[in-house]
């Protein structure tokens, strides 16, 4: 007997798991209400009846047992989820920066990473407002790739 995750008439969320070609083949998104019709023991796939009168049909990770999330409580999140990127974006283009300011420095057209590693490392050193133990994680940093 497997073990299922949820029993029919259970209430499901819809999460961000599901795929782009569900998500426009059957006009479901992200935070949709269903209830558990039936259950395939072959994949362990759900039919789940939607509260906008479809039926889907899919693997559990799809879904999330519980109360569906608020309108406001799904704008928070979009909203978390856009300052992240916007965030990924100004360090995306702060760095970027920084090797146009050390290509321009050295006089260079082409951008050798390891020099300019061992360039931003120096640069890090002769930082005297810094502690030991900023350098030290800032060049880790920056060996690390981050």
């Amino acid at each position: 007997m497997s073990l299922r995750k949820f029993q029919t008439g259970d209430v499901v969320v819809v999460t961000d798991k599901i795929s782009k070609w569900a998500q426009s083949q059957h006009k479901v998104k992200p935070g949709m209400v269903g209830t558990v019709v039936s259950y395939s023991s072959y994949g362990s796939y759900y039919n789940v009846k939607l509260e906008n009168g479809q039926n889907i049909n899919e693997k559990s990770n799809v879904f999330e047992k519980g109360k569906p999330k608020s309108s406001i409580e799904m704008f928070v999140e979009q909203i978390e989820k856009a300052v992240a990127k916007i965030e990924a974006t100004k360090a995306f283009i702060a760095e970027t920066k920084s090797k146009i300011a050390f290509m321009q420095e050295v006089g260079s057209d082409q951008f050798d990473e390891n020099e300019f590693k061992a360039y931003h490392t120096l640069t890090i050193i002769e930082q005297s407002d810094m502690s030991k133990i900023e350098k030290a994680k800032a060049i880790a940093a920056l060996i690390a790739g981050k």
